[in-house]
């Protein structure tokens, strides 16, 4: 199937690994010019290397997207650079996990900043020029964790349902411009964050990481936890042409884990 990305400019946040490098490389795959960003210079100039030898069309950044300045100066970057900006992945680190009585109202306002400010902050700086050109794409990775809570998780539980109404109410107000705004919630896909996240769970309960794995694998209907070019794929359809009657949904990808009827 042609997504119809060939000669779309495509952000991807926080993807010099992890989900938001399987997404660029997909994107890059459908002829997509990509641009990978994140705060580690050298990982981001890696990940370039990595798409450009498979034959795709990168750019690297490095940028802090919890600075307010830096989001700033990579969208003016990009589009000085390649134009403007047709597909918006809007992607962050996961905030620590822990219980809500040893969180502290320091990690809540750092939660903010890095999940909530980037997501509303850098929609308001690609939105205008998408509408004016009646054409374009929007898609925020957050977490099955906004539709299921999960344990240990009080700050990704939280945040990141918050990021989803927001898209919500974007996909209303843009629709009639042409731009479609949705949410992809992955749940446990075998990166280094989930590593982390197994890590913790296995530390709470006494138990190996590998028990800790196995555990969520047993919760999974498909039973095994996802690969990230799953995740890619999916991403890339849904800010594809072929998906252009896709807007305002939250769409999950995690085997089954979540247990609601939609």
């Amino acid at each position: 199937m042609d997504l119809g990305l060939k000669s779309k400019t495509a952000l991807v946040c926080a993807s010099s690994h992890g989900l938001g490098f399987a997404t660029a490389s997909r994107l890059a795959r459908e002829g997509a010019s990509v641009v990978i960003c994140g705060r580690d210079g050298e990982a981001v100039g890696m990940a370039r290397e990595k798409i450009e030898a498979e034959g795709g069309s990168a750019f690297g950044f490095a940028v802090n997207l919890s600075d307010p300045d830096d989001r700033v100066r990579l969208i003016r970057d990009i589009e000085n650079t390649l134009g403007p900006i047709d597909i918006a992945v809007l992607n962050t680190g996961g905030p620590p996990t822990g219980l809500f009585q040893n969180i502290g109202l320091d990690q809540w306002q750092d939660a903010y900043k890095s999940l909530i400010e980037p997501a509303v902050h850098l929609s308001q700086l690609v939105l205008p020029n998408m509408a004016a050109r009646k054409w374009g794409r929007i898609l925020a990775v957050t977490s099955f964790v906004a539709r299921q809570p999960a344990d240990l998780m009080v700050l990704s539980n939280s945040l990141r349902a918050s990021v989803i109404g927001l898209m919500r109410t974007l996909a209303n107000e843009y629709g009639p411009h042409g731009v479609t705004v949705n949410s992809i919630l992955p749940g446990y896909i075998l990166t280094d964050r989930m590593r982390k996240v197994a890590g913790a769970q296995a530390e709470a309960k006494g138990i190996a990481a590998g028990r800790a794995f196995d555990a969520i694998e047993a919760n999974i209907p498909l039973g095994r936890l996802g690969r990230p070019e799953e995740f890619g794929h999916l991403a890339a359809f849904l800010v594809s042409e072929a998906a252009a009657y896709v807007t305002g949904t939250a769409v999950t990808i995690d085997g089954g884990l979540s247990k609601g009827v939609y």
